[in-house]
């Protein structure tokens, strides 16, 4: 998501951020799916690591190489 907010300033420090109503509510409707900032957290750090993994194990070869049934 791309998003067109203007910043406005306080001192010289961005104070607020104004974004069009539709992208706003693009933004609400994202972040209701998850309960709290963690679990948002939790997903953009798993799309992350998706993102970087090179190589799969299958469940069945992690539980071999565990030794779990």
């Amino acid at each position: 998501m791309n998003l067109n907010a203007q910043i406005i300033e306080e001192d010289g420090k961005p104070k607020f951020a104004l974004l069009p109503i539709s992208e706003y509510e693009a933004l609400l409707s994202e972040l209701s799916e998850f309960e709290n900032l963690e679990d948002l957290s939790d997903y953009l750090t798993a799309i992350k690591i998706k993102e970087e993994t090179k190589t799969w194990h299958s469940l069945e070869d992690v539980k071999a190489q565990l030794g779990i049934e």
